[in-house]
């Protein structure tokens, strides 16, 4: 009865018109905001109305109400290549990105994530500047991811592929294949 009561009553809702917000598994830009419900438009083109009731009861997460968000990624590295090296080549290529937004309370860091089966992976923090969450914060982060690659080849990082096992099975005792490095062939042949 008392969410009926709240729901016909004025409130203040922790977002604006335009703003991108999740409620639930509702995940969009805010369209309207009528007395009983809120419309939100979802990125895959759903029209979505919220009861208001539910925007009281349910935890809300605003994308964009200070124009900050904060995206993260990971990038793998050989082992044998230098950790400290890569964390700054990275955090001075993103910082160096047109886009990213840093200060005292909004830090871009790399920190090393996890040793896989072949890299170390390094997942790279940082915070972008948008009201516009759905197109230019994920454009922003496909150039940044972009920039990284780029900058990681050019000074002779390797991001290798996970390891894959080959197993010989019954009476085979060997695979008649031969790799050398920037050729692929049978063995005894030679790929021109």
């Amino acid at each position: 009865m008392l969410h009926l009561l709240l729901e016909s009553t004025s409130f203040n809702r922790p977002f604006q018109i335009n703003d991108t917000i999740k409620s639930g598994d509702i995940f969009g830009k805010v369209k309207s905001m009528e007395f009983r419900y809120t419309k939100v438009k979802t990125f895959d083109g759903r029209d979505v109305y919220i009861p208001n009731s539910d925007v009281l009861k349910l935890p809300l997460f605003n994308y964009t109400e200070d124009g900050l968000f904060r995206w993260d990624f990971v990038v793998g590295i050989a082992y044998e290549d230098n950790i400290d090296a890569a964390q700054n080549l990275i955090l001075k290529t993103v910082n160096n990105t047109e886009g990213v937004y840093q200060d005292e309370d909004h830090e871009t860091y790399a920190t090393v994530d996890e040793l896989s089966v072949s890299t170390v992976n390094i997942k790279i923090f940082f915070w972008v500047s948008t009201k516009e969450f759905r197109k230019d914060a994920a454009k922003k982060r496909g150039e940044v991811i972009t920039t990284v690659k780029i900058a990681l080849e050019q000074n002779g990082f390797s991001m290798p592929a996970d390891i894959q096992e080959i197993k010989l099975y019954g009476s085979q005792k060997a695979i008649p294949i031969s790799i050398e490095k920037g050729d692929v062939g049978v063995k005894g042949e030679t790929n021109k």
